[in-house]
């Protein structure tokens, strides 16, 4: 167990990334997390991201990595892969 433990650090680390860019009309937010066998490191991406728009904000665009069991790369992103999720706008 010890040998995996820089592992699981380093996927821990870089699992729970997410964040918002702002200027005074758009804003940018992201998430990202770590798939494995379709749990979701630390939580869903597409709830974090939205968690991160501005109150009152008017989103135009939302792209996600696939993350769904219909389709091949959503499947394998769910076995082992990680998600992410853009929304941007206007304030």
């Amino acid at each position: 167990m010890k040998k995996y433990l820089p592992l699981i650090a380093l996927v821990g680390l870089t699992a729970s990334c997410s964040g918002l860019r702002e200027t005074d009309s758009t804003f940018s937010a992201h998430a990202e997390s770590f798939r494995i066998l379709g749990f979701a490191i630390p939580g869903e991406d597409n709830a974090m991201a939205l968690e991160l728009v501005p109150e009152g904000a008017t989103i135009e665009t939302i792209h996600s990595a696939p993350a769904d069991w219909t389709s091949l790369l959503g499947a394998l992103n769910n076995i082992l892969g990680f998600s992410y999720t853009e929304i941007s706008g206007t304030k």
